[in-house]
């Protein structure tokens, strides 16, 4: 009943595939025919932009260009230059172009000859005709944040791909652009190139008319194929039905296990021939050892993630791979739990032939056939970028970005632990508020950036000053915290605040001149002013509004007045 009901689907199901795999094939044609398109605008964009990027380049490397002064070409009004303006010696009046100028002109005159609209823009741009739209404004935000240029393909009556790339400052623009406050190598602006698209979709298009033709024809010829098979497949069918009726019970039986048993060693040989496939061509590094952690086989990927040829393992302890950097409990666990559960996996530490250290996933399985002897198979896929990227993440995402400590996310949750582990082992521990007298006459004095370098610096006393198992955070502005843990008595917070107060009461030599600030510093102790992260916090704050009404520059230790 099993053998005729399957017979009477293998039509439909073969249909499927079929109908499947040409569909699938026409599917990625018609994507890649959308890569291919906006890969071509790229291109095209791209040669634009260092065709522009290269002209305005050679300008600021001569320091601008100088024209007769005519009517359609009047000096600049926002060119802020000694030599703007020069008279020759037979009194022809010259203006410098500048590199800006020079390129818009050229980019103008290239939109009314190839009706491709070429602009440079910026965030914060000279002439206000240069401040760009909303796309421009988006790529722009991008660039800053590192990514290198964009296209995109935006549908509408006419429609057009737009590619854009950053413009950084390098030397020669600095003439210019450095008193506008850009720094060498920054992101200044960009060009933004608009270019009609409606010739590559009508290449995209006759392309995807194409594979549509060619799909349907490879479909039709497949499914007459298939008819002839099926057809073919059934008077077989009929035949050997005809056959085994007139056969003898004796003779129907061994045809019918010898089937068995070459369909069987058919499909153990298309298995083995997979899996080796398989071994040969996975970009996971594949070991096989025996039941000792002998290593009897590896595949080509592992000598590429590891350093080490095939002949340099074989018949070595796989342990040739670790790094040091697990206890040898971790890989007791490891074996314990492949044993038993006949599978583990996790991350691990491994050292690459040239000695460097790289972090792998791994995966290991215990296999064992009947009479067999135990094998365990391994794959490991090298993830350290990946872990990098994450930890770079992880690191920007707790930490200030100006003077690299401890944000107040971070804070908070150090501060958490902190006190769970002070009650569960009764420790003392201090919070501290910290706040910057002074500072804000720094900013209007001297300018942000020497604010921003006075931080810094602050920042660099005060780590200085605390204990190492201490944590000193920037919570906003001018404003720090510390953490002072495992304090033994009142007299080692004070010593830390007064070396803080001490710290940064001295000048800062900055730059843009000597700045002279003090800090005011509001101390709550555990358990004494607070029993959880709120009264803490409570405490700190009154100690600290205390000591800024008072004299500042100065510590004050929260003291509970009492009612009345």
């Amino acid at each position: 009943m099993d053998g005729k009901l399957s017979l009477r689907w293998l039509p439909a199901m073969l249909l499927a595939v079929v109908c499947f795999s040409v569909g699938s094939s026409w599917l990625f044609d018609w994507k890649q025919a959308d890569v291919t398109m906006l890969a071509m605008a790229r291109e095209r964009g791209a040669a634009l932009f260092r065709l522009v990027e290269l002209t305005r380049n050679w300008n600021a490397h001569h320091g601008g260009i100088y024209v007769p002064v005519t009517n359609i070409a009047l000096p600049n009004p926002d060119l802020d230059h000694p030599r703007r303006d020069l008279l020759t010696r037979d009194g022809m009046a010259l203006t410098m172009v500048s590199p800006a100028s020079m390129t818009r002109e050229i980019l103008e005159l290239a939109e009314q000859s190839i009706g491709i609209r070429i602009r440079i823009t910026s965030l914060n741009p000279v002439r206000p005709a240069d401040a760009p739209d909303a796309w421009e404004s988006s790529a722009l935000r991008r660039f800053e944040a590192g990514v290198p240029e964009l296209v995109e393909l935006i549908p509408a009556e006419a429609p057009v791909h737009r590619y854009m790339a950053p413009l950084k400052v390098g030397k020669a623009c600095l003439a210019c652009h450095e008193k506008q406050g850009y720094q060498l190598g920054q992101v200044r602006g960009g060009i933004s190139v608009t270019m009609p698209a409606a010739h590559l979709l009508d290449i995209r298009d006759a392309e995807l008319l194409h594979s549509s033709v060619a799909h349907a024809l490879a479909l039709v010829a497949m499914l007459g194929l298939l008819h002839f098979l099926v057809a073919a497949n059934r008077r077989h069918v009929t035949a050997l039905k005809a056959l085994a009726a007139e056969q003898e019970h004796v003779i129907v039986e061994r045809t019918h296990a010898l089937t068995n048993a070459n369909r069987e060693l058919q499909q153990r040989l298309a298995d083995r021939e997979l899996i080796a496939a398989v071994f040969d061509n996975t970009v996971e590094a594949i070991i096989v050892t025996d039941d000792c952690g002998i290593i009897v086989q590896v595949n080509p990927s592992f000598s590429r993630i590891t350093g080490f040829a095939a002949g340099d393992v074989l018949g070595k302890a796989a342990s040739l791979l670790k790094s040091g950097r697990h206890s040898r409990g971790s890989s007791s666990g490891m074996w314990r739990s492949l044993r038993r559960n006949g599978r583990w996996q996790g991350e691990v530490w491994n050292r690459h032939k040239n000695g460097q250290v790289y972090v792998v996933w791994l995966s290991i399985v215990q296999v064992a056939g009947a009479g067999r002897a135990v094998r365990y198979v391994a794959t490991l896929a090298d993830i350290t970028q990946r872990k990098e990227v994450e930890e770079e993440l992880r690191h920007q995402a707790y930490h200030d970005p100006l003077t690299d400590l401890p944000n107040r996310a971070l804070f908070a949750d150090r501060l958490r632990v902190a006190l769970l582990q002070a009650q569960r082992h009764e420790r003392s521990l201090a919070l501290c508020f910290i706040d910057l007298d002074n500072f804000k006459p720094v900013n209007d004095s001297f300018g942000h950036a020497a604010g921003d370098d006075l931080l810094v610096e602050a920042a660099r006393r005060m780590r200085l000053s605390v204990r190492a198992a201490d944590t000193l955070a920037r919570l906003g502005g001018d404003e720090f915290g510390a953490l002072l843990t495992e304090v033994g008595s009142r007299a080692e917070v004070e010593e830390v605040a007064t070396r803080i107060v001490a710290d940064l009461a001295r000048p800062f030599e900055l730059k843009a001149g000597t700045a002279h600030i003090s800090c005011s510093i509001g101390i709550a102790l555990f358990p004494e002013h607070g029993r959880d992260v709120e009264a803490l916090q409570h405490s700190a704050d009154a100690a600290l509004y205390e000591v800024k009404e008072a004299s500042r520059n100065a510590y004050r230790i929260y003291f509970n007045h009492g009612p009345g």
